[in-house]
């Protein structure tokens, strides 16, 4: 063996003392029983130990840890378990950071981050797939860098695709290129053999600055929907010029980044001083492009960001605050109770994934049509930020004649557009009327007695092991005054 194998061997030996086994016992929320859990279960990942502003600490996967209860961690070369303790975790970007006694680092050089690869690069994949209990080592090759859907959040932000295999356990584990960290491994490419993603190195690096900052707000976004304007009859009906490239904005969600400031209809030209091409691609680098999404989440919560809009055949500057994405359907939740209501039997809950996914593993095949279009479609308005479902009945004398229904959108309580769970709470704690009236989205009406469910309440929960009427979350805001639709404003500002 050569001197230069020599070194390059003792070199790659040394960096894989950063790469750790993780395993952890979660204990995930039943959606279908919403005031109890699923029981204990177990998975194990990878992870890197890296270096932070506040020293050494592993880095993996947030799928890895999703509703922990208790992880541990092994070093490569070493047989001994250690505790670890969640420090953060960033559901959107599928990472989380992970720390444990000090002595555990002894020894270790951490993992520096190191730019993102080019098209061609190869790069070595490790961490410790099932099958094995030792550390596994792969080579691949980058064959795509591009805003990708993480399977976590369903949030689209850079990723890089490569050519090697990413099992079961090989998640969140690190990626590495010339002896630095470019990558952490955390998802396959679905319908396709030996293609993997890794999470871009920008995104890594984004994380753990919130991290240092104190609190992890997470990836930002502008809250809009948009068309493509690659039609040059569109482009000229709106009255855009021959230089203007740029896309169309057809919706705007209520109080995302964008809201007050950009309208449906505008053109969105530039984002932070970004030419934005017809099909919402910008420059990433030289011959390189990506979605503009991606300048966008390069930002952080709380800070502002300039945009170019064409509206009324004139271009106009303005800044808006970056905010975290409002979904109209929530994304899957972790380390969180599930909210619910319960009145009279009546069980209602907020639309979510996590809902839909009781539907199977074809849930957008299998569950109700209509709240697969809200979750595709939908975006939050002034009058509704929230779908409320009833999505059983606990059956009782007092709701005969309603036990078959289930999964039905909510849409009126007493005679009241419903804007969330907890507004629904609200009317009905604030009603004297005799009756409890629901009206579903497709006309159908709901009727029960008030002071029946009242008096027949605690029977109910009872009978079905209910710990209480409401979930955790809706007893703390039951003081808290829930805004009116008056006190919205509806005037655009923010433009120059």
């Amino acid at each position: 063996m050569s001197e230069t194998e020599s070194e390059k061997l003792h070199g790659l030996s040394a960096l894989l003392r950063s790469v750790v086994k993780v395993q952890a016992i979660s204990d995930a929320p039943d959606y279908e029983q919403p005031w109890q859990t699923s029981g204990p279960s177990s998975s194990f990942g990878s992870g890197a130990i890296v270096k932070t502003l506040r020293g050494a600490k592993i880095l993996t996967n947030a799928h890895c840890v999703e509703n922990h209860t208790f992880v541990e961690v092994k070093r490569h070369g070493q047989a001994a378990k250690v505790i670890a303790t969640v420090e953060a975790v960033g559901h959107d970007c599928d990472l989380a950071l992970l720390d444990v006694d000090p002595s555990f680092y002894r020894g270790i050089k951490p993992l520096e981050i190191g730019p993102l690869p080019h098209l061609g690069d190869k790069v070595q994949v490790c961490g410790f797939p099932v099958g094995g209990d030792r550390l596994s080592l792969t080579q691949g090759i980058v064959s795509r860098i591009d805003l990708t859907q993480y399977d976590q959040s369903q949030r689209n932000l850079l990723a890089i695709q490569i050519d090697a295999a990413i099992n079961s356990g090989n998640s969140g584990g690190p990626v590495l290129d010339n002896g630095k960290l470019v990558g952490i491994a955390f998802q396959l490419l679905d319908g396709a053999d030996r293609v993997g993603h890794m999470i871009a190195p920008s995104v890594i690096s984004h994380f753990l600055h919130d991290v240092n900052q104190g609190t992890y707000r997470g990836f930002p976004g502008l809250g809009i929907e948009w068309q493509a304007l690659e039609s040059k009859v569109h482009r000229q009906a709106l009255g855009l010029h021959s230089h203007h490239s740029g896309i169309l904005v057809t919706r705007v969600g209520y109080e995302s980044s964008a809201w007050m400031t950009v309208q449906p209809g505008d053109v969105l030209l530039e984002v932070d001083n970004t030419p934005i091409g017809p099909d919402g691609t910008v420059q990433l680098r030289e011959a390189e492009l990506v979605g503009f999404e991606h300048v966008v989440s390069r930002r952080h919560v709380g800070e502002t960001i300039s945009l170019t809009l064409f509206r009324d055949g004139r271009q106009l500057d303005c800044l808006v605050v970056l905010q975290e994405p409002k979904p109209l359907v929530a994304e899957d939740h972790y380390e969180v109770a599930p909210s619910y209501l319960l009145v009279g039997g009546l069980l209602m809950v907020p639309l979510t994934r996590d809902y839909l996914k009781t539907w199977g593993e074809q849930w957008w095949q299998t569950a109700p049509k209509d709240l697969v279009c809200l979750y595709e479609h939908g975006v939050a308005t002034p009058d509704r930020q929230e779908i409320v479902v009833l999505q059983k009945v606990l059956a009782d004398s007092l709701n005969q004649g309603f036990h078959e229904l289930e999964s039905v959108w909510i849409e009126r309580i007493q005679g009241v557009s419903v804007r969330s769970l907890a507004h629904a709470a609200s009317i009905l704690d604030a009603t004297d009327e005799p009756y409890y009236r629901l009206e579903s989205a497709d006309g159908r009406q709901i009727v029960l007695d008030r002071k029946e469910c009242i008096r027949q309440e605690d029977a109910i929960l009872s009978r079905y092991g209910v710990p209480e009427n409401r979930s955790p979350d809706l007893i703390q805001r039951k003081s808290k005054k829930t805004p009116t639709a008056e006190s919205w404003p509806s005037s655009f500002e923010g433009l120059n």
